[in-house]
């Protein structure tokens, strides 16, 4: 392939992406990979990390509410007749790897805001996942897998918001213990 001074390379698509189906089988992959790897090791290991009661809640619900999102993302491979199968998901990869080497860097104070804010984090990622595959399955007449995915996202909204206010009171004590 030629590249021309000045101009990234075109993309490809991997080979089996070849239709909007597709795509959806390979955002649906992503998706499985993401919520699979949320139960079985970042929200079990940001539970160990967690000191604050309140924030730990948070994320203990959502744990609870993640099993659930893997159960909803394997039914919308099963309603497109495919079989589950997870695909890589980078951009989780890169938001734990930022988190594992910011963490340790912040004052013991302040690390609860740096978990939330990772949390945060996440959750929009998980947010613009679900919402890509939702316009696809819309697109596709896929009705009932875009229902199973509308109702992971109103979970994942409804836990960035409850992130969001935990953010906000630790910001402010870590602004009043004047840790930040």
């Amino acid at each position: 392939m030629s590249s021309v001074p000045g101009k990234a390379p075109a993309l490809k698509l991997p080979p089996q992406v070849e239709t909007a189906r597709d795509l959806l089988v390979e955002q649906l992959g992503k998706l499985l990979t993401i919520e699979e790897t949320l139960v079985k090791l970042v929200l079990p290991e940001l539970l160990q990390e967690l000191k604050d009661d309140e924030l730990k809640q948070v994320v203990q619900e959502h744990l609870e509410q993640t099993r659930g999102h893997v159960g909803n993302v394997k039914e919308a491979f099963l309603a497109l007749g495919e079989m589950p199968a997870g695909k890589p998901a980078l951009g989780l990869d890169g938001l734990r790897t930022e988190h594992k080497s910011t963490a340790p860097q912040v004052v013991p104070g302040a690390r609860p805001a740096v978990h939330v804010a990772a949390a945060m984090g996440t959750e929009h990622y998980e947010i613009n996942a679900y919402e890509a595959a939702i316009r696809l399955a819309d697109a596709l007449g896929a009705e009932d897998v875009g229902g199973l995915l509308r109702a992971n996202l109103e979970q994942e909204a409804a836990a960035l918001e409850k992130l969001g206010k935990q953010a906000d009171r630790l910001a402010r004590e870590a602004v009043e213990e004047r840790t930040v």
